[in-house]
């Protein structure tokens, strides 16, 4: 599915000028620049029609389908955006883009995932501040959606889902996993309220400067899923240490080795030695396990 707004990936002082939308029933009603053509149109309907042939999920029948497995009521979770929403989302977030500029420092070594949930962070954040007419705000509770877009002029919500990328590569098929279960959907949207889905993938370059790196905000891609929009979806099982215990399966076998817990402040265990050897104690000793149980089989 095409961009619904494409921005260069560079500072925030370049203006933002290629903009494509999808995701959107009928004319928006403006001359500049063209906002859908037909043959743009033709040639997502013919890809989605592929992507189908290849078993390939559309947000509609994934989020019937979620619903029977929950044991819930089949609602409409995902609807159309309206032409007048979306010119208004990307002109809110062309101007806020416009007039920020959000970096700040991180850990050279830290994770991609913490980077990424930092990136996404500050740039919740940074934008708030001249975003017009919206907020971005924290949707509390785990799973999807993370945020909400609030229109502040009659509160009415959109689902929002940040994600961080050094780059928007339309060939890059890694997973970008967007929902599993609809639980928040349901208790933040009431029911017959239309339920808009934006996901935005927020831009950032990172540059190393010794155990510091400095991150800036690039850039910005917003996509207004429509309920056609193409989904992978993937039926995963996950256990717990809970879960094994819990298991009927064969008797589990636990095996000890010849090592102890190694200590980790072992500067408080030598001040505690010499406090003993001061007081005419005996040393303390670190031995091998050599007890009747080293080397045995033991089963729970």
């Amino acid at each position: 599915m095409k961009p619904c707004l494409a921005v260069n990936p560079i500072f925030w002082e370049q203006k933002f000028s290629d903009f494509s939308y999808s995701g959107v029933e009928g004319p928006l009603g403006l001359s500049s620049p063209e906002l859908i053509d037909r043959r743009a149109e033709a040639e997502r309907v013919a890809e989605t029609t592929n992507e189908k042939r290849e078993n390939m999920n559309d947000l509609r029948s994934y989020f019937a389908a979620l619903s029977k497995y929950e044991g819930k009521p089949v609602l409409n979770l995902v609807s159309r955006w309206k032409p007048a929403d979306v010119h208004s989302i990307t002109s809110a977030f062309q101007k806020a883009c416009d007039e920020s500029r959000i970096e700040f420092d991180v850990r050279s070594d830290i994770s991609a995932p913490a980077l990424g949930n930092r990136v996404a962070r500050a740039f919740a954040n940074g934008v708030n501040s001249s975003l017009p007419r919206y907020s971005v705000c924290e949707c509390p509770g785990n799973g999807y959606p993370d945020q909400l877009l609030r229109r502040r002029q009659d509160g009415r919500p959109f689902a929002l889902e940040l994600k961080a990328k050094t780059a928007f590569r339309p060939k890059d098929g890694n997973r970008q996993v967007l929902t599993s279960a609809s639980s928040k959907l349901r208790r933040y949207f009431p029911v017959g309220t239309p339920i808009c889905h934006l996901f935005a993938t927020v831009l950032y370059s990172k540059a190393r400067r010794a155990r510091r790196s400095r991150v800036a905000i690039t850039g910005l891609r917003l996509d207004f899923l429509a309920p056609s929009s193409p989904v992978e979806v993937r039926l995963e099982a996950s256990v717990s240490q809970r879960l094994l215990a819990r298991s009927k399966h064969a008797k589990p076998v636990l095996i000890l080795t010849r090592l102890r817990k190694i200590r980790r402040n072992r500067a408080k265990a030598g001040s505690t030695t010499a406090g003993r050897n001061s007081r005419g104690g005996r040393p303390a000793t670190h031995k091998a396990h050599t007890g009747p149980n080293h080397g045995r089989v033991l089963s729970q």
